[in-house]
């Protein structure tokens, strides 16, 4: 859609701002995946700071999860209209808020408010789709498209880093100081969100002239009369139903297995790694191959992974392989989900209509958590 932006890079200074942008895409959606998945930890200070009870702090975390589904596609269309870097902008001052103010909440409502909207739309502006729609005009899409797994995985480093590092903070200095350390990284993201901007406004003003009077209705229903992205859209449910089964329920199957806890802790380290490792490495797989094959390719192991659970004997070492499997292929349907939207209806509207494909995968694991409570 944008062939000018598959050279844009290889310009003056082409390598230099590649990396930085690279790396900033990095920075802002490692960050945020790093705060949007330690809300359990957050909860555990909370309790003290709030005096609520463990099930009001609870429902707050839920609420935000519904708002980081349903806000994505809206955010998506606001990117449109305005710019990905505006987003990104408003997301990161959402995100400070919500930090800033949580820790002082007193009483159920203000803490809805800051911890269960505030920041969980924060983090939604921060998102994968939002990130990848600020950077693919920069890039162009086969760049994109082969970053887009390093992006992916940094989601995974930012866990690994920031888990330890909150819990440490909220046990030695209480969870105000560890919520508003958070906010340091967000507010360095500013100058190169900025910086980011002015590169999107070279690339894209022309497109968002002709696009910005699209609805999000009509964006929508014009991409469901699509079959591939319906395709899309009902794969990216069934890997969603998938993924919360495996990180809400794989490490207690394990120990009816009879596997120690200690060997399936580890097994889900192991998950985690080949998680990152997965996503990068399909990232790169997606410039030498069709992205729909590879795609294929990843739904078709877990498949093979679901069979070997029904009919291989139950082992450590069987949990070490059979999660490491789980990881290559867990995130590994991001990277070309996303390509294959962002190549079939453009880089501008990738950050809504991905939005609105996981918004599917939000419900079907909704749906799949009501059933068992």
């Amino acid at each position: 859609m944008n062939r000018q932006s598959d050279s844009a890079p290889a310009k003056k200074g082409g390598l230099v701002q590649c990396i930085v942008v690279v790396a900033a895409a990095c920075l802002v959606h490692g960050v945020m995946q790093g705060v949007h998945d330690n809300y359990g930890i957050m909860l555990s200070g909370l309790l003290e700071t709030t005096g609520l009870d463990y099930a009001s702090i609870s429902f707050c975390i839920g609420v935000g999860a519904l708002v980081y589904g349903f806000a994505q596609p809206l955010l998506g269309i606001l990117a449109l209209r305005k710019s990905n870097a505006f987003v990104i902008l408003l997301g990161i001052v959402f995100t400070v808020t919500g930090l800033i103010i949580t820790p002082l909440c007193r009483s159920f409502l203000p803490l809805l408010l800051f911890f269960g909207l505030v920041l969980p739309f924060g983090t939604t502006g921060l998102c994968f789709g939002i990130v990848m729609g600020a950077i693919t005009p920069v890039l162009g899409e086969r760049r994109a498209a082969a970053i887009s797994g390093v992006i992916q995985a940094s989601a995974g480093v930012g866990d690994a880093l920031m888990s330890p590092g909150l819990q440490a903070l909220i046990g030695r200095f209480g969870v105000q100081t560890a919520m508003g350390s958070l906010t340091v990284p967000f507010l360095i993201m500013i100058p190169v969100v900025l910086w980011l901007g002015r590169l999107n406004r070279k690339n894209t003003a022309a497109e968002r002239a002709t696009e910005q009077r699209e609805s999000l209705g009509h964006m929508i229903r014009s991409a469901l009369r699509d079959r591939d992205y319906r395709l899309l859209v009902i794969g990216f449910s069934a890997c969603g139903f998938n993924m919360s089964i495996i990180e809400s329920h794989l490490f207690s199957q394990f120990l009816s297995y009879g596997i120690p806890g200690s060997a399936a802790s580890l097994a889900l380290t192991a998950y985690g790694i080949a998680t990152m490792a997965g996503a990068a490495a399909v990232g790169f797989l997606g410039v030498k191959f069709r992205m729909k094959n590879i795609l294929g390719s990843v739904y078709a192991m877990r498949v093979l992974i679901s069979l070997g659970f029904l009919l291989l004997p139950k082992s450590t070492p069987f949990a070490f392989a059979a999660t490491a499997l789980l990881g290559l292929s867990g995130d590994s349907t991001v990277p070309p989900t996303s390509g294959l939207i962002s190549k079939k209806f453009g880089a501008e509207k990738m950050a809504v209509l991905y939005g609105f494909s996981l918004v599917s995968a939000a419900a079907s694991f909704s749906i799949r958590e009501g059933s068992v409570s």
